[in-house]
């Protein structure tokens, strides 16, 4: 949904007075997020943000339900599948660790993205009127819904920006969305982005609880073409996966690096998203991957418009902006620019390191 800055800004102060919390910042512009930060020993453990504790199915005793808003996706975006999430039941800050539960998709359409939808179409109209906001709030105090799920479906999401090695030169990738997915249509974001849910019947393997694994299936989802499985026989049914072959040699022998950035609440959905950068320092990767007649080349998934990746340096933040259109963060979810920034800094600082 398109919004003037005046308009963003507006949101994004009403959001912080109401929640009380501080805002993430870039560039002198403040967004509808608040980050929390994992500890220096957490940065390359992707997985010590999860609490151990095995997810269980979540309270269905929502405060507000908006069938009217997920009627009206189900009936424009005919293709939706309503599978499991992972949902959050609590943030813990020190050590940062993010309690789970396991949810439905459809559920948090019409509890959280139906928040966000109502809250922008209020902005757009001059107003910060927002009922089903208000309704919640009666029975879950603004602040303790940051670090608790209580009566929502808040599903987790992964935000992973990749940055790689093109000739010594470090580059971001991002690209658009398509009309196949449920919103954030046409606005750029990270990639590999995700909902964070089990895959197997009846979370039938306890290590779907990992972000790594996420993540590494995500990337073959998003940048090579593998078919989506919602209901695969195994669990790690892709592991075989040359490219993946490829990708986990490089981490092994440390020519690539997952790091951790944060837990990125984003107030206008009151959903957390864990922040990613996948980081890969042998050029090699995109000499390969990119070559023409590739043996594991790059491929746009159904959830990105196609012809929309834009790969732009990372050196200082003029450069990198200067490859999109102005006013980026208008054209992306709020958590994504959070996720942008925080891994940009990341990648730096990794790259300072290897230097």
């Amino acid at each position: 949904m398109s919004q003037n800055s005046p308009a963003y800004q507006k949101l994004t102060s009403h959001l912080g007075r109401l929640y009380g919390c501080e805002l993430f910042a870039r560039g002198g512009i403040e967004h509808p997020v608040t980050v929390y930060y994992p500890a220096e020993s957490q940065i390359y453990d992707v997985d010590s943000l999860l609490d151990p504790w095995p997810p269980r199915a979540e309270e269905t005793d929502f405060a507000f339900y908006d069938h009217s808003y997920l009627q009206n996706l189900q009936n424009s975006k005919p293709g939706l599948y309503n599978g499991r999430t992972f949902t959050m039941r609590h943030i813990r800050r020190n050590p940062l660790k993010l309690r789970g539960a396991i949810g439905n998709y459809f559920d948090m359409l019409a509890t959280c993205a139906a928040l966000e939808r109502e809250m922008r179409d209020a902005a757009l109209g001059g107003s910060l009127r927002a009922p089903s906001r208000t309704a919640y709030h009666r029975w879950i105090a603004p602040q303790n819904s940051l670090l608790r799920g209580d009566q929502r479906s808040a599903a987790i999401g992964i935000g992973t920006l990749t940055v790689f090695n093109d000739g010594g030169v470090y580059k971001a990738m991002l690209a658009r969305r398509s009309a196949s997915t449920a919103f954030d249509n046409n606005m750029f974001h990270v990639l590999p982005a995700m909902m964070f849910g089990p895959t197997t019947a009846d979370f039938s393997n306890r290590r779907e609880w990992s972000v790594k694994h996420q993540i590494l299936r995500e990337v073959l989802e998003e940048l090579f073409g593998l078919p989506e499985e919602t209901r695969p026989v195994r669990w790690d049914f892709f592991y075989d996966h040359p490219a993946l072959r490829y990708l986990m040699h490089l981490l092994e022998a440390g020519r690539a690096q997952l790091c951790a950035t944060g837990i990125v609440l984003n107030l206008l959905t009151l959903r957390p998203e864990i922040s990613v950068l996948l980081l890969i320092h042998d050029p090699a990767w995109y000499t390969r991957v990119s070559a023409e007649g590739s043996d594991m080349p790059l491929v746009s998934a159904d959830e990105t418009l196609d012809g929309s990746q834009v790969m732009s340096p990372i050196a200082n933040d003029e450069d990198f902006l200067a490859r999109f259109p102005p006013y980026l963060h208008l054209m992306m979810p709020a958590q994504a620019t959070a996720t942008l920034w925080l891994c940009i800094d990341q990648a730096r600082r990794e790259i300072c390191r290897s230097a």
